[in-house]
């Protein structure tokens, strides 16, 4: 008799907290989506090739794919999975550079030489943006220090309309897909 009145609240406290932490995401989404994103590519780095830093295109870009890696994050590992997944590029060239994904990592000292490596031997995107100061995050505090949160789509207005990871996440993939069809009218071809 005493073991469902234990189990019912047991099952009642899971519910609970499942409430609350579905809550909060949906505040931090919230927060996100109601400030603008302030990139301040003056005080981080660019590593790219001298002709694609000569037309900046993240400069123009209406709608850019944010990739925030912190220190805590293995940087590499990220970039190598997005380096593997050329789909996002492939965006950015049917969009003519209207859509343009943005990495910005802050990396440790440790993880800043062998990101000098890969990027110099080609296994990472050909833009990045190293942000060693942390400027990236201290202006724009509305973004919560989850990395679940740390990528995210930017309108034309650099206001987030989709948060969450398209390369881990099939649901954040559809409804990216499906803004940027609408947007730029096509989508490539392929797979994530």
């Amino acid at each position: 008799m005493r073991l469902p009145r234990i189990f019912m609240l047991f099952a009642y406290c899971i519910v609970i907290f499942a409430c609350n932490s579905h809550e909060k995401e949906f505040q931090n989404i919230e927060a996100m989506q109601s400030e603008k994103t302030t990139i301040p590519y003056e005080l981080m780095d660019c590593w790219a090739n001298d002709s694609v830093l000569e037309v900046s295109p993240w400069k123009n870009a209406k709608y850019k794919l944010i990739h925030y890696i912190d220190s805590a994050s293995c940087s590499s590992c990220y970039l190598q999975k997005v380096k593997i997944n050329n789909f996002l590029f492939h965006m950015e060239e049917l969009s003519n550079n209207e859509f343009y994904n943005v990495i910005i990592l802050t990396p440790g000292s440790n993880a800043k030489k062998d990101l000098e490596h890969l990027f110099s031997e080609k296994l990472i995107p050909q833009t990045i943006f190293i942000d060693s100061a942390n400027t990236f995050l201290q202006r724009n505090p509305h973004i919560p220090s989850e990395t679940m949160y740390h990528t995210f789509l930017l309108d034309e207005n650099d206001k987030a309309i989709l948060v969450g990871n398209p390369i881990t996440n099939k649901k954040i993939k559809e409804l990216l897909m499906a803004i940027y069809e609408k947007k730029f009218g096509k989508i490539p071809e392929g797979e994530f």
